[in-house]
């Protein structure tokens, strides 16, 4: 009998999938790959600092106290202490009730078990991140999605750099996707099937998923949107929310407390930003995406030619998906588009500026372009060459781009924490007449203990309430993270005070009978 040519429809489907379970396993092993290769940042920080319990007090005497401490000290608040246990866990959770918990809770657990707590984190957050790619490609089987619809989505979501970077933080974003789209789907196999034990099991990821993150509760009205249009299951559907709901009221009570500290906590959301840089930030995170190749800029014509596709995928999924997928991934990013990221526009905020609040929005825009590339890619004539052609394109440059991620030093979500790194390897040049002095802040905690993840054990750091204490050595030099008036003027008649470039938050004092300036103060 002869072999089948590989030109007939079947061999090539066949070619297909095999082809995307590659890219599928190599973009997914990736997320298990240097855990701590990139720099720990601010918001990690905290992270590891409530996960093992440690009072934020307790952080800011230490870096307080009359003596500086070392960076090897100052790492103690990022492990575990046998001191702390998991009721000083929750009380730390409680005191920040803008965070839910669940991803916490868990990081207690695996932190404690690593050798490194950095590891550990991010590594539950990886497992997280490998588990989405088979969560879409269920939730895409429950849209409609047939052939080889489901494998282009899973192996999309696999190559994202965005999915490759917020699986790899200590953080609960991960999570938060994988719930979200798990939580999709099961209402969706609820619905068609319609057994007790499927609603149970939509109503136990609901309750994970606000037990994650507060914004999961934006699903709720997208998931109500996908029951009415259904007619039916509407009561099974109330049930399971309002058993999700009354579990979730402990965190709820939690929050009515605490009212004050989530305003305290989130007012940096509404620092005024322009509408220019809003709508170029919503630009960025579509292109981040799919493609993410760190500072080299894409051309133009890229960036525009990957617009047009998006614009192409969402007319040929609106007009050809099933009324379900239509309505589910379209509430999706309508709701935290409006909710989320479209009142900055007109009451003004920051929170555009930060791609993590629009990470479901941007998986919803991911699986639509799949859907159509992958409907595409079972027509007949150039229409199939055209989907392969694009799919192929987007496939190599979402793995280019985790191959830049993983051989980089840092990267651009790392924020205002992005050149610790660079900060670092400039102090642990200087072995001996340096120390790192801090004026408090909004952000000199948690900056203090990134950098001490990358300093040399001994250098030693300090956090200055009352700059007249100082009594500045001559010989010294100083780096300094946010001074204020009055410690530059402490330090002036001895040193002379340059900004690091290009960063906003650190400078160098260096001895004025130094003859040489810094050659790095302004790189």
């Amino acid at each position: 009998m002869p072999l089948p040519s590989v030109s007939s429809p079947m061999s090539r489907a066949t070619l297909l999938r095999l082809t995307l379970l590659v890219v599928i396993l190599l973009g997914s092993g990736a997320r298990a790959l240097d855990l701590a290769g990139l720099p720990v940042w601010h918001d990690e920080t905290f992270s590891l600092l409530r996960i093992f319990g440690h009072p934020f007090e307790a952080l800011q005497a230490a870096l307080e106290a009359a003596e500086p401490i070392s960076a090897a000290e100052l790492l103690r608040f990022q492990r575990p202490d046998p001191a702390l246990g998991w009721a000083a866990t929750l009380r730390a959770l409680a005191s920040h009730p803008e965070h839910a918990p669940l991803y916490y809770l868990l990081g207690r657990v695996a932190g404690g078990l690593a050798s490194d707590p950095v590891v550990g984190l991010r590594g539950l957050a990886a497992l997280f991140g490998v588990l989405l790619v088979p969560a879409v490609f269920w939730l895409t089987r429950e849209l409609g999605g047939r052939g080889l619809t489901p494998w282009v989505a899973a192996a999309l979501v696999a190559v994202s750099p965005v999915q490759l970077l917020y699986a790899q933080e200590a953080r609960q974003y991960a999570l938060w996707l994988l719930l979200v789209v798990a939580a999709s789907a099961a209402l969706l196999h609820a619905c068609r099937h319609d057994r007790r034990g499927d609603w149970w099991g939509y109503g136990a990821l609901l309750t994970l998923g606000l037990y994650t993150h507060l914004l999961f509760v934006l699903m709720l009205p997208v998931h109500a949107l996908v029951v009415l249009a259904r007619g039916e299951r509407w009561r099974r559907w109330l049930v399971a929310v309002v058993t999700a709901g009354v579990l979730f009221l402990p965190w709820v009570a939690v929050m009515a407390f605490a009212p004050e500290r989530i305003d305290e906590f989130t007012a940096w959301m509404q620092r005024p930003i322009d509408g220019a840089r809003i709508l170029a930030a919503w630009r960025d995170h579509l292109v981040h995406t799919f493609i993410d190749l760190g500072p080299t800029r894409l051309p133009g014509w890229t960036v525009a030619l990957l617009l047009m596709t998006l614009l192409w995928a969402l007319w040929r999924f609106v007009v050809t998906a099933p009324g379900v997928a239509v309505r589910l991934l379209l509430a999706t990013i309508l709701v935290h588009l409006g909710i989320v990221l479209g009142p900055d526009l007109v009451l003004g905020g920051s929170r555009s500026l930060h791609l993590r609040y629009a990470l479901p929005a941007l998986l919803a825009l991911g699986l639509i372009l799949a859907w159509s590339l992958g409907r595409a890619l079972e027509a007949p004539g150039p229409t199939a060459h055209g989907a392969a052609l694009v799919l192929l394109l987007l496939l190599a440059l979402g793995l280019g781009s985790q191959h830049a991620i993983l051989e980089a030093e840092t990267w651009w979500t790392k924020q205002f924490s992005a050149d610790n790194a660079a900060i670092a390897e400039r102090i642990n040049r200087q072995t001996t007449g340096v120390e790192v002095l801090a004026s408090p802040s909004g952000v000199s905690a948690g900056e203090l203990l990134s950098l001490a993840h990358q300093l040399a054990p001994e250098t030693r750091l300090r956090q200055l309430a009352d700059p007249a204490a100082l009594t500045p050595a001559p010989e010294r030099t100083y780096y300094l993270l946010t001074p204020s008036e009055s410690l530059r003027a402490q330090l002036a008649p001895t040193h002379r005070i340059t900004p690091i470039a290009p960063t906003w938050q650190w400078f160098v004092a260096t001895p004025e009978t130094d003859p040489t300036p810094d050659s790095g103060a302004s790189r």
